[in-house]
């Protein structure tokens, strides 16, 4: 597979990732700690998951839905 990303893709995809896995873990501790309720654990697994799946995407230089949207 060729890289279809181009390196202002990737640094966005890279800063937004991290920054989703950063407020994931922050939701995820205020949540475990009863500042939250017990609800906002989906909210930061979902997080988390849309944030590694931006740092893997922003690694590999691959985005996956690219074809499925015809570009």
């Amino acid at each position: 597979m060729e890289p279809n990303l181009e390196s202002a893709d990737r640094t966005l995809r890279m800063t937004a990732g991290v920054f989703l896995i950063l407020g994931g873990l922050l939701l995820l501790s205020l949540s475990y700690l009863d500042i939250l309720e017990s609800w906002w654990f989906i909210i930061a697994g979902c997080m988390a998951i849309l944030g590694i799946s931006g740092v893997l995407s922003a690694v590999t230089g691959k985005c996956m839905m690219r074809k499925a949207i015809g570009h």
